[in-house]
């Protein structure tokens, strides 16, 4: 698990992580998946302004975020 964090973290590196949390979030929830991890695929929203973003948690863990940036939205989509 560990290792699969550290990948994407290094692909938020080199490709920046603007406009790109959807595509990283599926990246990240299918291969998780595949290996039989099981963990959540959430996206959230703010009103003002308006704006949306994609993370995977594994129970309460914020896998490919912070924890600060995710409680900027509100849940409004989880998949398992």
């Amino acid at each position: 698990m560990s290792r699969m964090v550290s990948a994407f973290e290094y692909t938020a590196f080199v490709f920046g992580r603007t406009n790109r949390c959807l595509a990283r979030s599926l990246a990240m929830f299918s291969l998780c998946r595949a290996h039989g991890i099981p963990v959540h695929f959430v996206v959230g929203v703010r009103s003002d302004p308006f704006a949306a973003h994609a993370w995977v948690q594994k129970g309460d863990v914020v896998l490919n975020d912070t924890a600060e940036q995710v409680n900027l939205y509100t849940p409004i989509l989880v998949l398992e």
